[in-house]
């Protein structure tokens, strides 16, 4: 007798068969129903401990599916209003058919459709008992705004065209209240979006309406820092503020205030140049004389000074006109302190100015904008560009990470500041960039950054990233992890502790079931419009349901042997219909895998925390139970759950959890392969062999999932290769090679002996380094000419061309670059082509030309000018064919000749010099004739010379050891 636990798990393979029929699994999404049919094992109602994997009872009352082929007509509504899909009418009446209409009224008879036979209780068209109605429907005119509406509702984050266009239709109808509500709806899901804000305060301005206006700039100023939306306030404050009419200095002093509100929290943009062009301006405005001698004089002296200083160290746009008003008002004050002043500004103004010649590089080519747009898939429109600018952006971050104005030292909350602002830049414009929120807030956490009420902006980041994308598990994870390692109280309530952890991955897990179901409705959606469109055309209906008509009769035809009779050929609307079914099935694909991941990351975190558990008191276990109650699972959990289970505790519950999951996903080859490997980990090779065939027999059965197979017996091939008999191998290649044909037959025996770190077919085995690692030459373009030349000249002949021995000129071709022509080799017109000194490439003129001139001039050239040119005006190596230097002699030449010490050598010769007889019998005259030695080297006339009486031995080489003399002009030793 089943326990109630088998029985519950029997209602939950019926469901999951329910909902397979229904083309959406909860627990298996790989298009693979589970097997109903096969019997539970007797021991599964014992699973060892206390922990039952199948005593998890899910709901199984009956649901009423929803079928498009109901059995009962559907009368149909006597006034349908008009559905939309994403602002677009789906369902219209047509106006030829509304004109006949008109024209015969009462000749026009109720309206049936005829049925094919029913079969199973389901009709392939539903049909309307009620006769449609005879007169023209007025179909209401849908409003623009409406449809704006719509289409908002259908994509809040993607559709930024939809806000846009809604707010510019309110603003031209002049709806003040809907336009503010279209504001306000906008900033919740923007809230960075600056050009809003900005939009928003100055219409409230325009209309005077000061209170709201503060209300907004309180929302949007810390939140936002722009350079636009600050200046605004600057704007507001003096606006408020009249200078004019003020003797007590209030307003003056507000406004003082607010400048440095501003430039301390925005002064740091490159933009800002503006903003302390004003804030200098608003001091020389004020109060006193510069250079005076009173002490308004020196204060407004002070201001000034401590303005600019702070003002030409950041690199803005502005920078040298700062630094040269800096200099002018330093020099114009007192030459002598005003050297001293701008010395020790001087290294600050020069970091900012190459600071932002580098900036101005890095952001020529970056969008700097406020109204974020969600990334593109990639191999998607836009993808490569959005992929371009999010490196713009890491590159700008690095670059401030670097420390360029030398901060990090000296002055760390300006270090911070500035790389927090760069960050803040750029999640402006990749709000819906998971990636730049968790390098934000790491960054932040690992610098110790803090806010104004000493709060982490780090975790803070970490928030603002999820409520940006709540479907982004990098945020959840990071998050989760943050917390689970920064617990106060980690040794206290460890259900607390727990609860505070599981947060997070609950809040991914809720919008990523929610968005499971849109998917489903979208589904849903789509597939009934392409049917509505459909109803619309007779021809295509018919189509419709004689294919389906013949889809009911097909069960029948079993002796008909033509494929092509069984299954006659779909209608465009079917192909369109299948279409839009397989691309909503890889959708939830995707979110099924992504959903199992996070349970799995959840049920390590909770094994950490609580340990193993129970299925009702937290851990392991209870997520485990949780995940299955809530469905959407692959196999992926199974597997993750059954290993931690057997590896960390030992627990035989493993062993059932394999099982289980080989009944829920007999298809899934990936699964298989954990399970066969489990298996063999435990030593269990002949479970592992019978498993191993079940499922390889039941993939290649189906011409469809044979290619899942594949992976499948290359597993256990290479096991078979490592621990196997030479018998058993031979004869899986056998049925690998009848399974698979087209794979290589060389590959599945390399598979043998390969490994991660070893392949015997790549395997780089040198024999002979100078031939097998021969080193590439680049050679120049003049010479690749020249051998193009060469081999066009004398390509038809296999005999490479005669060496001229008997050339009156060198046997070396000349420079290619120089303007004379070569001696001609022979009067072949193909071999002496006319030889034309290269013409360079005219430089471009203007600022392209200064560009590229900058660009070579910042490369560094691995050769001086000269050395190049004269590497290339001499003739390659090749072509020099004279007698070459033999180093190893020279070398052994000068290491084996003794030298006499000079003391020595000059009490045997005396001091005297002897003027040697000249050679060749040419008279010596002049200085040359006398005072030098002969060298001892000389041959023959050594005894003629000053060293005759030198205890130096005469060293002549053996012959042996002479290199081979060549012909020629400059053959042989010129000086024996």
């Amino acid at each position: 007798m089943a326990t109630d636990g088998e029985v519950a798990w029997e209602g939950e393979e019926a469901l999951a068969a329910d909902d397979a029929q229904a083309q959406q699994s909860d627990e298996q999404v790989d298009g693979a129903a589970p097997d109903v049919n096969v019997a539970d094992d007797d021991e599964d109602a014992d699973d060892g401990a206390d922990y039952d994997p199948e005593s998890v009872a899910i709901d199984v009352s009956p649901q009423v599916q929803e079928s498009s082929n109901a059995s009962a007509p559907q009368p149909r509504p006597p006034a349908p209003k008009p559905k939309t899909s994403g602002g677009f009418v789906v369902e219209v009446s047509d106006d030829e058919d509304d004109d006949e209409n008109d024209a015969s009224p009462a000749a026009v008879p109720p309206i049936q459709t005829r049925a094919p036979p029913v079969k199973n209780g389901l009709s392939p068209a539903p049909r309307a008992d009620n006769p449609l109605p005879v007169g023209p429907q007025m179909v209401p005119r849908l409003d623009a705004v409406t449809l704006l509406e719509a289409r908002i509702q259908d994509d809040q984050r993607g559709d930024m065209d939809a806000w846009l266009s809604l707010i510019a239709e309110h603003k031209r109808r002049n709806r003040l209240e809907e336009l503010r509500h279209v504001y306000r709806r906008f900033l919740l899901v923007f809230p960075q979006a600056a050009d809003i804000w900005v939009e928003w305060i100055e219409m409230e301005l325009d209309l005077d309406n000061f209170v709201e206006a503060e209300r907004l700039f309180g929302q949007s100023l810390m939140s936002v820092l722009n350079v636009k939306l600050w200046t605004i306030y600057l704007n507001y404050i003096r606006r408020r503020n009249d200078l004019t009419n003020d003797p007590a200095g209030n307003g003056r002093r507000t406004v003082a205030q607010s400048y440095d509100f501003v430039i301390d929290n925005i002064g740091v943009d490159r933009d800002s140049g503006n903003i302390w062009q004003d804030y200098i301006s608003f001091i020389k405005s004020g109060p006193g004389q510069v250079g005076g001698t009173g002490w308004q004089d020196q204060q407004k002296m002070d201001q000034l000074r401590k303005a600019y200083q702070r003002a030409i160290n950041v690199p803005m746009l502005t920078v040298n006109t700062m630094w040269r008003e800096y200099d002018q008002f330093e020099m114009g004050l007192n030459k002598v302190t005003g050297r001293k002043f701008i010395q020790e500004k001087s290294p600050g103004y020069m970091s900012a100015k190459s600071a932002n010649i580098a900036l101005d590089n890095m952001a020529r080519s970056l969008k700097r904008i406020n109204l974020p747009r969600l990334p593109p898939v990639p191999g998607f429109d836009g993808d490569q560009e959005f992929r371009h600018q999010v490196e713009m952006w890491k590159k700008w971050v690095a670059w401030e990470k670097d420390d360029p104005l030398v901060l990090k030292d000296d002055e760390p909350q300006a270090y911070k500041q500035r790389v927090l602002y760069c960050y803040r830049q750029a999640l402006m414009a990749l709000r819906f960039w998971p990636e730049m929120w968790v390098d934000a807030a790491t960054w932040c956490l690992d610098n110790d950054v803090r806010d104004a009420e000493n709060k982490p902006v780090g975790t803070d980041l970490l928030l603002q990233g999820i409520a940006a994308n709540p479907e982004s598990v990098l945020l959840a994870f990071k998050h989760a992890d943050h917390i689970e390692v920064n617990y106060p109280e980690k040794e206290g309530d460890r259900s607390a502790y727990a609860k505070a952890v599981r947060q997070p991955y609950d809040t991914v897990l809720e919008t990523l079931y929610r968005m499971g179901d849109k998917v489903k409705e979208r589904e849903k959606l789509e597939v009934s419009a392409v049917r509505a469109a459909a109803t619309l055309d007779p021809s295509m209906q018919e189509s419709i349901e004689s294919a389906d008509y013949d889809d009911y009769d097909d069960d029948d035809d079993d002796d008909d042997d033509d494929e092509a009779v069984k299954k006659p050929k779909k209608s465009p609307t079917e192909e369109r219909i299948i279409a839009i079914q397989e691309a909503h099935a890889a959708e939830s694909q995707l979110l099924s895998r992504t959903i199992s991941y996070v349970w799995i990351a959840l049920a390590r975190a909770m094994r950490r925390i609580q340990g193993k558990g129970s299925q009702s008191e937290g851990g392991l276990r209870k997520v485990f139970t949780d995940a299955r109650q809530k469905g959407r699972l692959t196999s992926d959990v199974y597997v993750a759950v059954a290993l931690l289970e057997s590896v960390v505790y030992k627990d035989p519950v493993g062993s059932k959890i394999f099982e289980r999951g080989a009944r829920l996903f007999p298809n899934d080859e990936n699964f298989v392969i954990e399970y066969i490997k489990f298996l063999h980990s435990k030593d269990d090779t002949t479970n592992a062999r019978v498993v191993f065939e079940t499922c390889a027999n039941r993939l290649v059965s189906n011409p469809e999932t044979r290619d899942k197979a594949r992976p499948l017996y290359a597993y256990f091939h290479k096991y078979e290769s490592q621990y196997g008999e030479l018998s058993q191998i031979a004869k899986l290649e056998v049925r690998m090679a009848e399974l698979f044909p087209d794979d290589p037959q060389l590959s599945c025996f390399k598979s043998r002996y390969s490994s991660d770190r070893f392949d015997p077919i790549s395997a780089p085995i040198i024999v002979s380094k100078a031939v097998q690692m021969r080193p590439k030459q680049m050679l120049s373009s003049l010479e690749q000419q020249q051998q193009q030349q060469q081999q066009r000249a004398y390509g038809r002949s296999s005999i490479p061309p005669a060496r001229r021995d008997l050339s009156p000129r060198p046997q070396y071709v000349r420079a290619t670059a120089s303007p004379k022509r070569p001696f001609g080799a022979d009067d072949d017109d193909a071999a002496n082509p006319p030889k034309r000194l290269a013409r360079g490439a005219s430089p471009l003129k203007g600022a392209a030309g200064r560009r590229l001139d900058q660009q070579r001039r910042n490369q560094a050239s691995a050769l001086h000018r000269d050395i190049t040119f004269l590497l290339g005006i001499l003739p390659p190596a090749h072509s020099y064919d004279a007698q070459r230097l033999h180093s190893a002699g020279l070398v052994s030449l000068l290491r084996d000749t003794p030298l006499p010490d000079y003391s020595t050598w000059r009490a045997k010769t005396g001091g005297q010099v002897r003027t040697p007889v000249p050679m060749g019998g040419r008279p010596t005259t002049g200085d040359l004739g006398g005072g030098r030695p002969l060298s001892p080297y000389g041959g023959r006339l050594t005894s003629a010379g000053g060293y005759r009486s030198s205890a130096l031995p005469f060293a002549e080489m053996p012959p042996s050891v002479w290199p081979v003399l060549p012909s020629g002009q400059f053959g042989g030793y010129r000086y024996m």
